[in-house]
């Protein structure tokens, strides 16, 4: 999940607009708005989204630049998915086994503390994902992470309402017909 998801995040870019699949395109910006909670009208323009993976045990850890109102935005997507396992408790710095949200949130906002000086400000945004639909009663066993500040999406929740295939076979595969 984590590498379909990055790439899907990557394909937002305007950059990759040049292989012109505008669907593909339309359905990756669609998913990268709702992490950002912005509407993703055609004037805003996606500079650049860089991921990394597994980077200090977080699932996905995302930069994104963006023009909006002609003005240059800085976000930074945490992002832990779920594919159907639970949440567990992780070694903080001081030692204490805690939530790995709580963990991974405060090195995560440490991070950006520290870039602060480069007149930079992000925007932080924190995401749990999961494959388990919002009916199944095991995705209540989600909803602490709302205590940390987490949005938590449903795998369907991500999904565009229309359905219809695009350009790419990963992403048909992995979002359209796998479920």
């Amino acid at each position: 999940m984590d590498y379909v998801l990055s790439w899907t995040l990557r394909r937002a870019a305007n950059e990759c607009d040049i292989d012109n699949k505008p669907l593909l395109r339309h359905y990756c910006r669609y998913m990268l708005g709702l992490l950002l909670e912005i509407p993703m009208s055609d004037d805003v323009i996606v500079s650049e989204v860089k991921v990394w993976k597994e980077y200090w045990n977080i699932d996905l850890w995302v930069e994104v630049a963006l023009q909006c109102n002609g003005e240059t935005e800085h976000h930074a997507i945490l992002i832990e998915n779920k594919y159907y396992t639970m949440l567990h408790n992780s070694y903080d710095d001081d030692g204490v086994s805690r939530n790995q949200l709580e963990v991974y949130r405060k090195k995560f906002d440490r991070h950006y503390v520290d870039q602060e000086h480069d007149n930079d400000i992000w925007q932080k945004h924190y995401a749990l994902i999961t494959c388990i639909d919002r009916d199944d009663p095991k995705f209540e066993s989600y909803k602490i992470a709302e205590s940390f500040g987490f949005n938590i999406f449903s795998f369907y929740d991500l999904l565009p309402e229309a359905t219809e295939d695009t350009e790419s076979d990963i992403f048909n595969e992995f979002w359209l017909r796998s479920w």
